[in-house]
C-alpha cells in the first residue's frame, strides 16, 4: 500500500484513511486532505482516534447508522465513508471562516452534529435532535490522519495529557452524562452491569459523583478485577448478582442501576438489581425488543431512564477535565495501540474474534507504516 507523508496542513494534498464499503468491508484507502471547510468547522491532523463498539456493529452489520441510499441531509455525506468518532487532534493552518481556535492548538473532538433549529436543540437538548448525526456516523471521521470538524464541538486540553488518553474523552462523556441522568450523588448505592470501556469508567464517575457504593457485574474475571481498582466495592458475575446486592449495600438495595452491557439479558437483570423506588438507566444500545414484568415494575414504581451519548456543553467538556486532572484513569482501559494501516486487522477484527482480549483500541493516524 502506498503511504502518505506526515506533513501537516495544506502542504499535503493526500491522506490515508478507514472508510466503510460495506458490511465486513473496510479498508485503508488514500483520499484526499480536507478543504475548505464550512463556515464555524476547521481542520485538524488527527493524533489518535478510539474504536467504539458502535463501530464495531457497523462492521459486523451496518448499515446502522452510515448513510447509503441517500445523502446524510445535515453534511451531504453517503458511503464510502471514513468511521472514528472518538478522536483527538491538533488544528492546521487549514480553518474555515470564523473559527478561533488557532492553528497548533490541541482539541478533543467531540464530534456531534446536529440541527440547532428542533425544539430540542433550542432547549439545549442537542444529543436527542432528531437529525443529529456524528462524525464517522453520518459524515467523515477520525481514522485518518486529517478530519474536518465544527469547532463548537472541539475543547483545547493540557499539553500534559497524552493524546491516547485524551482520545477517551469521548467515551468517558457518556459515562458523565450517565451518571448525571442517574441522579447518582452522596450516598448513592449504585450498580453497574457491563464491565467494559463504558463500564469501567461509569464505576470512576460514579465515586467521584460521590456513590458510597458500586458494584459492577461482569463475567470476565479480568475486568472484575480491573473494576475493583476503579472503585467498585463488589464485582460479580451475572449469576451472583441479585444475591450479592443486599449484603454489598448493608440491606439498603441498589438505588440506580446503569446498563452499560450492550447485551439483551442486561436490561432485565439491571431492573430486578434495582431497589424499590430507584432507578434504572439504559446506556448501551443493542437491537431486539425489551422484556420485563410489568406488574413488578410498577408494583415497586421502578424508574427506567436512558441516557443518550452526551452533551457537547457539560458532560464533554467534564469528561475532558477529569482527564486533565487525573481523576478519572483511563490508562488501564488502553490495551492496544495500532497505526492506521493496521486497523483492519489488528482493530476490527480482534476486536470480532477475541472481544474479552481487549478493551480499548487506539488508533494512531500519524503513523503511516506499521
Amino acid at each position: 500500500m502506498k503511504t502518505v507523508p506526515t506533513m501537516v496542513g495544506s502542504g499535503q494534498s493526500s491522506m490515508l484513511a478507514a472508510r466503510w464499503y460495506g458490511r465486513k468491508d473496510i479498508r485503508v484507502v488514500e483520499v484526499p486532505v480536507p478543504t475548505d471547510p464550512p463556515p464555524g468547522w476547521l481542520i485538524a491532523r488527527v493524533d489518535a482516534c478510539g474504536l467504539c463498539g458502535t463501530d464495531i456493529e457497523e462492521y459486523l452489520h451496518g448499515p446502522l447508522l452510515t448513510p447509503v441510499d441517500q445523502p446524510f441531509p445535515l453534511t451531504g455525506a453517503i458511503a464510502p465513508l471514513t468511521l472514528g468518532h472518538e478522536l483527538v487532534g491538533t488544528v492546521t493552518e487549514v480553518v474555515g471562516d470564523g473559527v478561533k481556535l488557532r492553528p497548533g492548538t490541541r482539541v478533543a473532538i467531540e464530534g456531534n452534529l446536529f440541527c440547532g433549529e428542533c425544539e430540542w436543540c433550542k432547549a439545549g437538548r442537542h444529543n436527542i435532535c432528531p437529525f443529529s448525526g456524528q462524525l464517522g456516523q453520518r459524515t467523515d471521521g477520525g481514522l485518518a490522519q486529517f478530519v474536518a470538524a465544527p469547532e463548537y464541538c472541539c475543547i483545547p486540553y493540557a499539553d500534559e495529557l497524552p493524546v491516547e488518553q485524551a482520545a477517551l474523552a469521548e467515551p468517558l462523556s457518556v459515562a458523565v452524562r450517565a451518571v448525571r441522568r442517574g441522579g447518582i450523588g452522596l450516598g448513592s448505592r449504585v450498580g453497574v452491569v457491563g464491565g467494559g470501556t463504558i463500564g469501567l469508567l461509569t464505576a470512576q464517575v460514579a465515586r467521584i459523583a460521590g456513590a458510597d457504593t458500586v458494584l459492577l457485574v461482569e463475567p470476565h474475571p479480568g475486568r472484575r478485577a480491573l473494576a475493583s481498582s476503579f472503585g467498585a466495592a463488589v464485582a460479580v458475575t451475572p449469576d451472583e448478582a441479585e444475591a450479592a446486592a443486599g449484603p454489598a449495600t448493608g440491606g439498603h438495595g441498589l438505588d440506580v442501576v446503569l446498563d452499560c452491557a450492550g447485551a439483551r439479558a442486561a436490561t432485565p437483570l439491571a431492573i430486578r438489581l434495582t431497589r424499590r423506588g430507584g432507578r434504572t438507566v439504559l446506556v448501551a444500545i443493542y437491537p431486539g425488543d425489551l422484556t420485563f414484568d410489568p406488574l413488578d415494575f410498577l408494583g415497586s414504581e421502578k424508574e427506567l431512564v436512558a441516557s443518550m451519548s452526551h452533551s457537547y456543553t457539560s458532560d464533554y467538556p467534564d469528561a475532558v477535565r477529569l482527564l486533565e486532572t487525573g481523576r478519572v484513569d483511563v490508562r488501564p482501559l488502553i490495551t492496544d495501540r495500532v497505526a492506521l494501516p493496521d486497523v483492519v486487522k489488528a482493530g476490527f477484527e480482534a476486536l470480532v474474534a477475541e472481544p474479552q482480549n481487549h478493551l480499548k483500541v487506539v488508533v494512531d493516524p500519524r503513523q503511516p507504516d506499521a
